[in-house]
């Protein structure tokens, strides 16, 4: 699903439409949120450990 499609503007003009929407919203409410399938590494934050990598990967690039 594109991102930028929660950003469209649309109108809604009749009940039906109107009672679609709500009914879709509320089902939305009720789903559980998603959870990733694997535990999410946190971003690595310490300049040194930043510096290591960076010297890692451009000793690579020089050897190829």
């Amino acid at each position: 699903m594109a991102k930028s499609s929660i950003f469209a503007n649309f109108t809604i003009t009749d009940k039906e439409t109107a009672e679609k929407f709500a009914e879709a919203l509320e089902i939305a409410s009720n789903q559980p949120k998603w959870t990733p399938s694997e535990p999410v590494e946190a971003p690595v934050r310490d300049p040194e450990k930043i510096r290591a990598i960076f010297a890692r990967r451009a000793e690579k690039a020089k050897r190829q």
